[in-house]
């Protein structure tokens, strides 16, 4: 099996690549990324000062869904110079994620990590707290800042965007302008976890980057809406935390993805996982070569104005239990209690939305003419 992909003109060994985080704060956190088969580790978001994070800075819901107010480093530049040394890094790639608040900064930033051996640079102008927020939305500005990186290293430049940026054709455009390699999309979204009702208090004392599986289907939309409108290679990232996932990111389109948050739940341990059952999956259907899978969805895809008109109407094709939910999710009033207990559907006034389909646990409901 060939897993082999380039991205941006850099030779990855396969797909699965280490997002910037706090999984890669440090060298010792990097080099756990590449021990465990990373093609490449992208590091955490390295400015000019260290910073200091708040605690706690992690926040995870009765559901599941993940919450960070971590924004940069808090490594000082010139101990990065230090951890990038003691790395042992094989063939995997190290790209440095850097910020600065002028393009001057940015700039010099840039080049001090080129010249500390970066093979390329992933310039982080959208995350959803902070003064990059205002930055990163504005398509002027952000020539400047990235125009000025570009115009510095001659390593590879990507940027790392939000999904409001992602869908702004003028701000695509100006990334082109400005000699940007390539993109990865998208960042986490700005989000809060909740409010204590009982004693009137936000869960969190401020905004937070709301990251991980629930806003994958946002990140899957944005990817191939990028591959279809745009010249650039495409990182995939947000919400990937299997080998299924992953494969649906490159089946829109992306050249490779970013591990995340799933590192935060299930470790390191994760990325050989996920390469193993890729290779299985991809060996019991056929393909030799992450290539053949890259972008196999995109032709599926049709701008909603395309879409042809289909009068279908739902149907019983399987044994109904009675449970009651499509009849409790029908706008129409189609489906209808039979007389043992089951329901049955009005032809007639069904529109075929196909809501009744969706919810059925036993699947025995089914659009068609």
């Amino acid at each position: 099996m060939s897993f082999g992909t380039d991205y941006m003109g850099l030779p990855l060994k396969n797909p699965i690549i280490v997002a910037a985080g706090p999984w890669s704060r440090d060298g010792a956190s990097i080099q756990r990324s590449i021990d465990a088969g990373a093609s490449a580790v992208i590091t955490e978001t390295i400015t000019l000062e260290a910073n200091q994070n708040p605690s706690p800075r992690l926040y995870l819901s009765p559901t599941g869904q993940l919450f960070n107010t971590t924004l940069f480093s808090g490594i000082h530049l010139e101990q990065w110079e230090q951890e990038f040394e003691g790395l042992h890094r094989g063939d995997c790639k190290l790209i440095a994620s850097i910020w600065g608040n002028t393009p001057s900064e940015l700039a010099y930033l840039a080049g001090k990590v080129e010249r500390m051996g970066a093979d390329a640079i992933e310039v982080s102008i959208s995350a959803p707290l902070g003064t990059r927020l205002e930055a990163g939305t504005v398509p002027r500005e952000i020539y400047d800042y990235l125009s000025a990186v570009t115009s510095t290293v001659d390593i590879p430049v990507s940027v790392k965007l939000s999904y409001e940026a992602s869908n702004f054709n003028g701000f695509t455009s100006s990334l082109e302008r400005a000699g940007v390699a390539g993109v990865s999309a998208i960042d986490a979204l700005k989000g809060l976890m909740g409010v204590n009702l009982e004693h009137c208090r936000a869960l969190m004392p401020t905004y937070g980057g709301y990251s991980g599986k629930n806003i994958r289907p946002v990140a899957l939309a944005t990817i191939a809406t990028l591959k279809q409108t745009t010249s650039f290679p495409i990182c995939g990232c947000g919400g990937i935390g299997s080998a299924h996932d992953a494969l649906e990111f490159i089946m829109l389109g992306a050249k490779c993805v970013q591990l995340a948050s799933v590192l935060l739940r299930e470790g390191y341990a994760v990325i050989p996982r996920i390469l193993t059952d890729m290779e299985e999956w991809m060996t019991a259907h056929g393909y030799h070569s992450i290539q053949e899978v890259c972008g196999a969805a995109l032709d599926s895809l049709q701008p909603f104005e395309e879409l042809p008109p289909r009068p279908l109407t739902a149907r019983l094709t399987g044994e109904c239990d009675g449970c009651g939910m499509c009849f409790n999710s029908c706008l129409y009033n189609a489906v209808v209690p039979g007389e043992t207990g089951t329901v049955r559907i009005d032809a007639g006034r069904c529109t075929g939305c196909g809501m009744c389909a969706a919810v059925c646990p036993r699947k025995a409901v089914e659009l068609g003419w």
